[in-house]
């Protein structure tokens, strides 16, 4: 089977194991693949469902699935498609009734009790071609965009082609006569779907569905990621992006997937710990890291349930520091200075509330962009990367930072996740 270029990448809060085997369950000539795991804990759940590949990660709550994007699954009976529908739907809800369709003898569309959007509907063996398809619906401010992106997609990708496109006519229900109803395109020869929806749903793409482009080597890499952030597009963390559309895309080369997968779980972590301070994934760097065992980077993250406006000012500004940096009752701020521009530095003082022992914490700035991210070096040399990023809870915060060696990185995973709890409760409060 030929290797496949993108995959489905599905954001669930703890459940991504069991969500994976439930999958596996449903469908014939399924299987779970690989499991890269953190302690105990399941990180990421590589599986297959005849014969595709999709991957689950445990994200954590700050992305939800909803239906802007569906998988769409042909089923070659209607004993089949009848199976398939009864256990998806078991826990979940009805999106349109399964039932007799003008398009398909039977047909329907639920959320499975994960979330996960699927469109079940009865095909001829030989104009299935492929049994799961993604399906974007372009709605909201996204709405009537669908062709644009499908020209766009399809201009990327190699051996990529637009099956057809159905569009509204006056009549069948949607206003926006012109606009996609159904379109069918290939990018590297896997089949997608794309429609226009001009209701008003209060919902669009987000992190819980994303695309993963395998990559081989930096200039691909280079190539996907300039292309996608282009035109309005925007750079998130790790490999992540959304695109001019909102949809979004992880860039991923596949060097990548073997360091992290290092027998050596030393190396492995240090690549993992180099990959959580860059947008774009760099190559070189991730192999200077996990070769380099004088470091060690550690990560934090929260989510806090305001705008992203207000945690960055909250973070930023002196008069809202002084009231959070801290990391227990008995130490206060009494001071800080910020001078937020790249090239420029902060200083924050901490001390002990009993006046028995203080120091300054400060740093220059690396690079300060608006609501997205900040990174700064501070004082003994070592590098500390923030970034800010809307979610379906308000904003989620993730400071990674090089740890030093004279106490224990757990030690020091636990004062800056103090600092950064007492944060969210200020912002929250």
């Amino acid at each position: 089977m030929q290797k496949q270029k993108i995959t489905p990448f599905l954001w669930f809060d703890g459940q991504a194991e069991e969500a994976a085997n439930f999958y596996v369950s449903v469908f014939k000539n399924s299987k779970i693949k690989d499991v890269f795991r953190q302690g105990d804990k399941a990180l990421t759940v590589g599986f297959q469902l005849d014969g595709q590949h999709f991957t689950a990660l445990n994200g954590g709550p700050m992305f939800t699935f909803n239906p802007s994007i569906s998988i769409f699954t042909t089923c070659e009976s209607v004993a089949e498609a009848d199976a398939v529908w009864r256990k998806l739907v078991e826990g979940g809800q009805v999106m349109m009734p399964y039932d007799k369709y003008p398009w398909s003898e039977k047909y329907g569309w639920l959320q499975d009790r994960y979330g996960v959007s699927w469109q079940i509907l009865v095909a001829h063996p030989a104009n299935a071609g492929q049994k799961f398809s993604p399906c974007l619906m372009f709605t909201e401010a996204q709405h009537g965009r669908a062709e644009e992106a499908i020209n766009f997609y399809t201009s990327l990708f190699n051996n990529s082609s637009i099956g057809g496109i159905a569009r509204y006519e006056a009549g069948e229900g949607d206003p926006a006569v012109g606009t996609v109803k159904h379109a069918e395109f290939r990018l590297e020869g896997n089949l997608f779907m794309a429609m226009d929806s001009s209701m008003l749903h209060g919902f669009g793409f987000n992190e819980a569905f994303s695309l993963v482009i395998n990559c081989e080597g930096q200039d691909e890499v280079d190539f996907f990621w300039n292309k996608l952030i282009a035109d309005g597009g925007a750079e998130s963390q790790c490999g992540w992006l959304k695109d001019k559309f909102g949809l979004s895309w992880q860039v991923v080369p596949t060097e990548l997937l073997k360091l992290l997968s290092d027998p050596d779980p030393a190396r492995a972590q240090r690549a993992m710990g180099a990959m959580m301070q860059m947008q774009k994934i760099e190559i070189e760097k991730l192999r200077q890291a996990a070769n380099d065992d004088s470091k060690t980077i550690v990560t934090i993250e929260t989510t806090v349930a305001a705008p992203i406006e207000k945690v960055w000012d909250c973070w930023t500004q002196p008069e809202h520091v002084v009231h959070w940096n801290h990391a227990s009752d008995d130490w206060h701020s009494p001071h800080a200075e910020n001078d937020l521009r790249t090239g420029g530095s902060f200083n924050y003082r901490m001390e002990a509330k009993d006046g028995s022992f203080g120091f300054d914490f400060g740093g220059t700035y690396d690079q300060v962009v608006e609501n997205q991210r900040i990174e700064y070096t501070i004082g003994d040399g070592r590098k500390v990367q923030v970034s800010f990023s809307e979610t379906d809870g308000g904003t989620h915060v993730m400071e990674t930072f090089e740890a030093e060696n004279m106490n224990s990185h757990e030690m020091q995973r636990g004062g800056w996740q103090a600092i950064l709890d007492n944060f969210k409760k200020h912002v929250e409060s």
